[in-house]
């Protein structure tokens, strides 16, 4: 867009639509972590003394009161088939409502919600067992830690640009309009008379003597 002396430049909006993005970008993982800290947030799991458990999600993780060295569990599906169970890699715990639940087993597969018959035999210790849908301590974990920095950052990042853009558009552009008879405004030449360059056309006037500052006969003084 072509700009002439006086008019005020165009308004660029770049940060400002920048801004919005991060607001919108910051908005939707936000929105997503805190789903997937409902979805992975650890939940009561069920006591196994009947023998079967009903999960409403997929996975399988087995629970102790009390942490054991071996799980004495073993886990069939609706159909009677085997379910492939695999100890935990490191310590795993999680405290519901006062009580303390350590990980002893997960399900290798990621196996679908339904009925499982579950069975632990356990001479060793007292502790109580049950079951619930597959879960991750460090997921959870992950989770708010996606919640907390989506949000920090889109947000901070969003305002810090608003603020540039503003305090960009407060700065004077330096443009101003032209004044007739400031200096340096000169209009053109027409052909008419200039200052300067000796008597205007039409007048003779006799050019004025040299200035002498010897004695004047007209002044007496000045003898």
């Amino acid at each position: 867009m072509t700009t002439y002396p006086g008019q005020p430049a165009p308004v660029n909006r770049t940060l400002t639509w920048i801004a919005i993005a991060c607001f919108a970008i910051g908005a939707v993982l936000t929105g997503f972590f805190v789903y997937r800290i409902i979805a992975t947030a650890p939940r009561t799991p069920q006591p196994i003394e009947n023998g079967v458990v009903h999960l409403t999600r997929e996975g399988l993780t087995i629970y102790a009161s009390v942490p054991v060295l071996t799980p004495p569990c073993e886990a069939k599906d609706a159909d009677g088939d085997d379910v492939t169970l695999r100890k935990p890699t490191g310590s795993e715990n999680i405290t519901i409502n006062g009580d303390t639940w350590y990980v002893v087993a997960r399900s290798v597969d990621s196996v679908p919600a339904g009925d499982y018959s579950i069975s632990c035999t356990d001479d060793e210790s007292s502790a109580t067992y049950a079951a619930g849908p597959r879960s991750s301590v460090v997921a959870f974990v992950l989770a708010i830690l996606g919640t907390v920095f989506s949000f920090l950052v889109f947000l901070g990042l969003g305002i810090l640009l608003l603020v540039i853009d503003v305090v960009r558009r407060r700065r004077p552009t330096g443009t101003f309009a032209p004044q007739s008879g400031a200096p340096g405004n000169y209009y053109p030449y027409s052909g008419g008379y200039q200052p300067g360059t000796g008597p205007p056309p039409g007048r003779t006037f006799p050019e004025a003597p040299p200035y002498n500052p010897g004695p004047n006969p007209d002044r007496p003084q000045g003898r």
